[in-house]
């Protein structure tokens, strides 16, 4: 929805079926039978109505992003957006913040995805002298960056709509529709060639009667309100769930979550509240509850680590007097790692994912040449020599595991590798989560949840919401194994942001729709690869740009409205379709007919736009837009083609039996506009099954309609009175309409099934 509003209206306006239609059109002026020209009124309309509904969605939810735009900090204290960015402001960024401006950084140092520049996925250490450009995103760590361009002189504008459009997203609607349009646009003008040749030097009709015949066939074959009607449907549905803030950024996603048969959703923010909090700490032998307070009190205030672990770790250790440490090196935390570390004078410290600081102190201690680091004695006169001790080390990990089982983040202070104490940290489930994944397993829904957090933690987590199973540890699982992980269990820890990616597209390749939620810088990578992305509006601006939408309140409870809406349009689109397509086969099916049996076209413009109007164009406009939360299923194009070929087969059967019939050309045409509005209106009451009263109201008023056109403007549609023979015919015809309808149906769908 990023469309200007110039580009709407060229694409509204500059199709090939409105060039078509405009060629008619004038050629129809030419032979001075205006009444045929009943299609322009037609054509207008749906030009007009699409174009007003897409404007009015776009300005609504552009407004609804601009309330919602990303701001920034700047370090004089002073808020601004991205749009208000001078040369030479100071921007504050922290974790999770997309750069926007070019710059130079002045202070800070941070780790920095510069993918977007490089195409490197790796993550670099920037501090003051370098320089950033827009669209990295920053990983780790605390940057002030001075703005050296900004605006429309940077990349920020293009790299935020690559980031946004990164992909075309995977739409079955869509792509059934193109197909729809291709083919019309491939057949239409050599089939109106030849229709006008055979005319004119075979049949030797009149130059003008050749040229309404052609506009008759061509009129027939364009499904000119069909494109329209999917857009307008579309948004009107990003419309609605914009008054629900959820801010769509991808048009066809709605569609697309619809049909998604596997839900990834990140722990953290998603199923819980994101609200850390510092609940309890457990130290080991010789440290004290007010030494480490201290020492998370002074690491914090030098780490520049700003994420919701930190912020409760900070708010954990208010008021305690922080101890003052001599920085020698200093590493923020990095999702690929999952700790900080901070190496002082008095040793190295770390905070973070035990497993993970265990290894990385093994492997230090592999490279330094297996020298035995700094015991806890000579660090600090509270340590004891026991804290040194494999065993304390192995009965961390246990304690830390008992407590991951019952739902806390469970993390590690320790000094050169040896745990000093255990921090237990809890977010709490969001309101209605179980209501929610319960509706989604209802609805056949696979959901995995999939986290870098400790796998008893986010088993515990999941379980409540109530995902069952048994968490997997992917710590060291290779990309080899995580196709079969994905088929065998639905709740993953220690999650690397690779992993992610790579277990959507294992999802993917096993024929899978995948939709993934998430809020942070470490699931972007799976945000791109999924079929619909979903972030929660607090996450980072990266997790944002990337996704197809945005749930501003938070509130994963949105989800199941969201499905509803893209029930709505695929299944409204999908019984109008049919009726857009029975009016497109049957007219090339009559066009190939002409071509070898018929002396000319059966119909005049004028009778073709009555009927499309009363059973195609007004009733499309009320289906498209009725509650309909069905549960979508089979093929779209499928479901389409099994509604319209009865009904456009029966039109052909009718027509050419009024062919065999003695009787003048407009006799011939006479009967072949009643029969096929007839079936037309037929066609629309098996379409509007099950029957409601709105429905029913609908059929009624367009078979009134029809009728009130036959009797008091039949000169207008060039009808003439019928024999005896003929009126039985269309009475006939009218009565035995419905049974053959059925039989059709029921043939095809033997045809279908046994694959004759």
């Amino acid at each position: 929805m990023t469309h200007s509003y110039w580009d709407i209206v060229r694409r509204q306006t500059f199709t090939l079926f409105n060039a078509v239609n405009l060629v008619l059109a004038l050629l129809i002026a030419w032979t001075g039978a205006w009444q045929n020209m009943f299609f322009v009124g037609t054509v207008l309309t749906n030009w007009l109505i699409g174009m007003i509904q897409e404007i009015r969605a776009r300005r609504t939810l552009n407004q609804l992003a601009l309330l919602h735009q990303d701001t920034y900090h700047l370090a004089d204290g002073r808020t601004v957006t991205r749009d208000a960015l001078e040369p030479g402001m100071v921007v504050v960024l922290e974790q999770g913040d997309q750069v926007p401006c070019d710059g130079t950084v002045t202070s800070g140092t941070g780790e920095v995805d510069e993918s977007q520049q490089t195409g490197e996925s790796e993550e670099v250490q920037r501090t003051a002298g370098d320089r950033l450009l827009s669209g990295m995103t920053i990983i780790s760590g605390r940057l002030e960056l001075r703005a050296d361009a900004t605006g429309d002189n940077t990349r920020a504008a293009k790299l935020m709509h690559e980031a946004r459009s990164h992909k075309k997203f995977r739409s079955p609607l869509r792509d059934a529709i193109d197909t729809i349009v291709r083919f019309c646009t491939i057949a239409i003008i050599p089939c109106g060639v030849l229709l006008f040749v055979r005319s004119v030097y075979t049949t030797q009709v009149p130059v003008k009667q050749a040229i309404n015949s052609m506009a008759a066939a061509l009129i027939g074959m364009i499904p000119e309100g069909l494109v329209v009607l999917t857009s307008i449907a579309l948004a009107v549905a990003s419309v609605k769930l914009a008054k629900e803030q959820v801010l769509v950024q991808q048009l066809y996603c709605s569609e697309t979550l619809a049909r998604t048969d596997v839900l990834c959703l990140d722990k953290t923010g998603t199923l819980t509240q994101g609200k850390m909090t510092l609940v309890k700490i457990l130290t080991q032998p010789g440290w004290t509850e007010q030494d480490v307070k201290q020492i998370l009190a002074g690491l914090y205030a030098v780490l520049p680590d700003s994420n919701a672990t930190a912020v409760a770790i900070r708010r954990g250790c208010e008021g305690v007097p922080a101890r003052f440490f001599t920085v020698q090196d200093m590493k923020p935390f990095a999702s690929a790692t999952k700790f900080s570390k901070v190496v002082t004078r008095q040793g190295t410290w770390c905070v973070g994912a035990l497993s993970n600081i265990l290894a990385d102190a093994q492997n230090q201690w592999a490279a330094d040449g297996g020298s035995a680091a700094a015991s806890p004695s000579q660090s600090t006169p509270s340590a004891s020599s026991e804290a040194a001790s494999p065993a304390s080390a192995d009965q961390a990990l246990r304690t830390q595991e008992i407590w991951a089982s019952r739902g806390y983040r469970v993390l590690a202070l320790t000094l050169d590798g040896t745990p000093a104490a255990l921090l237990l940290l809890q977010d709490p489930l969001k309101p209605d989560v179980r209501q929610t994944v319960g509706y989604f397993r209802k609805q056949g829904v696979d959901l995995k949840v999939i986290s870098g957090d400790d796998p008893a933690t986010v088993q515990a987590i999941a379980n409540e919401a109530g995902i069952t199973g048994k968490a997997v540890s992917m710590q060291h699982v290779g990309a080899q194994d995580i196709p079969v992980l994905m088929q065998t269990h639905s709740i993953f820890g220690r999650v690397t942001p690779d992993q992610k990616k790579a277990m959507v597209q294992a999802l993917q390749v096993q024929g899978h729709v995948v939709a993934m939620t998430g809020d942070g810088v470490n699931d972007v990578l799976a945000l791109k690869a999924a079929d619909c992305s979903i972030a929660m509006g607090s996450g980072s601006q990266a997790a944002r740009a990337v996704s197809s939408m945005i749930l501003l309140n938070n509130q994963f409870d949105d989800l199941p409205g969201i499905v509803v809406q893209g029930r709505r349009v695929i299944n409204n689109i999908q019984r109008t379709a049919s009726l857009f397509l029975v009016k497109t086969l049957f007219s090339f099916g009559l066009t190939l007919l002409t071509l070898v049996f018929f002396r000319v076209y059966p119909f005049e413009p004028v009778q073709l736009s009555v009927i499309s109007a009363l059973a195609t164009g007004i009733p499309s406009f009320v289906l498209t837009l009725e509650p309909n939360d069905s549960r979508v299923q089979g093929s779209f194009l499928k479901n389409v083609l099994s509604r319209a070929v009865p009904g456009a087969f029966n039109v052909l059967i009718l027509v050419t039996i009024a062919r065999l019939l003695p009787g003048t050309r407009t006799q011939f045409s006479t009967m072949a506009t009643l029969v096929a509005g007839i079936n037309a209106l037929w066609v629309l009451f098996f379409v509007c099954q099950p029957m409601t009263r709105i429905r029913a109201a609908l059929v009624a008023f367009m078979a009134a309609g029809f009728v009130i056109a036959v009797l008091f403007f039949g000169k207008l549609m060039f009808l003439v009175p019928l024999d005896l023979w003929q009126l039985a015919f269309v009475i006939a015809a009218a009565v035995a309409i419905p049974f053959v309808l059925r039989l059709l149906s029921a043939l095809e769908r033997r045809i279908l099934k046994t694959g004759m």
